[in-house]
């Protein structure tokens, strides 16, 4: 008896993050990539993985947020403005900016771990 099981809806919502990407296909389980199989062996190790890219995301997404409090490098107009910017693209408000892509990714890998080792328990 195989330890491995077909797989397809781990990853059903993956959110604007993953969008027309291939792994958000591969998720969704649409595409020439739907559905992956599990070794289950090897499952308490992706788990962890899984948990620890989580807490790298959001760890990235604690340094983006700094970003937007940086002093600008000269006292110009053009150093202001791009420190402005920067800070913007960063953590502004809204789901738009690197913060929120961060958190969201890590949101996103937490979840499939969660749903991973929920799944595993049933076996």
């Amino acid at each position: 008896m195989s330890n491995e099981v077909q797989w397809s809806s781990v990853g059903t919502d993956t959110g604007n993050v993953l969008s027309g990407t291939p792994l958000g296909l591969l998720l969704s389980g649409n595409g020439a990539a739907a559905g992956f199989s599990i070794d289950y062996e090897r499952l308490p190790q992706a788990i962890t993985d899984l948990k620890h890219a989580a807490k790298f995301f959001e760890s990235r997404a604690k340094i983006a947020e700094q970003l937007a409090n940086i002093l600008p490098p000269g006292a110009d107009g053009v150093s202001i403005h791009a420190v402005e910017q920067l800070g913007k693209w960063a953590s502004d408000s809204g789901q738009n900016n690197l913060a929120a892509t961060l958190r969201g990714g890590a949101l996103q890998l937490k979840t499939m771990a969660d749903k991973l080792e929920a799944n595993s328990q049933a076996f």
